[in-house]
Parts: C-alpha cells; structure tokens; sequence
C-alpha cells in the first residue's frame, strides 16, 4: 500500500466514523427522506422525530414479520384436521373479541383496506393467548417448548411501545431479535 492509499484509507475510516457518530445527533437532518408528498420532506422539519421513526422502523419490521408468522403457524395447525374450521378451535373469548373488531371494520369500508380475514384482525395478545390455550390438542408438536410463549409475551410491551410510537433503545431491540431466533430456531417455517 502506498503513502497516498494509506491516506485515503485513514481518510475513508474518519468519514465512516464521523458519520456513524452524526448519524446519532436527533438534532441534525437524517439522510433518509420521510416524504408526504414528492417535495415535502419531514426529515428537514422535524429531524429528530424522524430519527425516531428510523429506530422504530426496524423493531416495526421485525414485529410485522413475527406476527404474520405466529398467524400463519395457527391457521396452519388449526386447519391440518379440515372437520372443524381453524376459526371454531380458538378459544371463544378470542372469536368474540375478533368479531366485535370485524363489526368495526365494517364501519371503515371506506378505507382501501379490502376485506381482511378474520386472523387479519387477531392481536398480538390474542395469537399468543391462542397458541397457549389450543397447546395440548393441536401445537405440542409443532412449538416444542411452551416457554417460548413465555418469552414471546414479554415482547408486548415493546410490541405496544413500538405500535404507540415510541421508539426503543438498542438493547430491547436486542431482546426482540433474541425472541424471534429461538422461535425460528424451534419453530422452523
């Protein structure tokens, strides 16, 4: 490596450090755009709430993968015996909680939502309460350890911090990340 290579390498190493320690200041605009429309840009009115949003988005992410995931197991096991719907093996305070949601829904056809199925409106309490309550009968084999039900629960106040705005530090994204690498690891898709 010659001088002027080593200089551009130093260089090169400075720019990535400052940029990282910038990147952390709430104060300065964010490098990602937040448009809401093609020349309103939120980045540049409200810098530190979109700082926000960027470290909410990534727990955001993985929440929304491992709620899909978590219904996708249900219907799945749920269905395997097609005698009995998927939807009459939940526990019935949980059908009645998802109905008086659809009667909702209903009021909001207006939205460009489409129709959405009724595990479309099942919450993050209510996949796990489903998951726990049908164990014995249907998800023994499938969700080897019932302590990953356990764990998954603890996320739900990061689940609803995230879902009310409130961005989470680094460490509770750790955590989340933690919880969905035992289920993956424990519960193959």
């Amino acid at each position: 490596m010659s001088l002027d290579d080593s200089k551009l390498a130093l260089f090169l190493l400075l720019g990535q450090g400052a940029e990282r320690h910038l990147s952390h200041r709430a104060d300065l605009v964010p490098a990602q755009q937040l448009l809401v429309s093609d020349t309103f840009d939120l980045s540049e009115v409200v810098p530190d709430t979109v700082h926000g949003a960027i470290q909410a988005a990534e727990a955001f992410k993985l929440f929304f993968v491992f709620e899909r995931y978590l219904k996708d197991i249900i219907i799945d096991v749920l269905s395997q015996d097609p005698a009995v719907p998927w939807w009459d093996k939940l526990p019935s305070d949980v059908r009645t909680e998802v109905e008086s949601l659809e009667v909702a829904e209903d009021t909001k056809s207006w939205m460009a939502l489409g129709t959405r199925d009724k595990s479309a409106l099942m919450t993050y309490p209510q996949l796990l309460r489903v998951i726990d309550v049908c164990w014995k009968p249907h998800f023994v084999d499938v969700i080897r350890d019932k302590s990953l039900i356990q764990q998954a629960r603890v996320l739900t106040h990061l689940r609803n911090a995230v879902a009310h705005m409130t961005p989470i530090p680094d460490e509770e994204l750790g955590r989340i990340r933690q919880v969905m690498r035992d289920w993956f690891r424990m519960v193959a898709p």
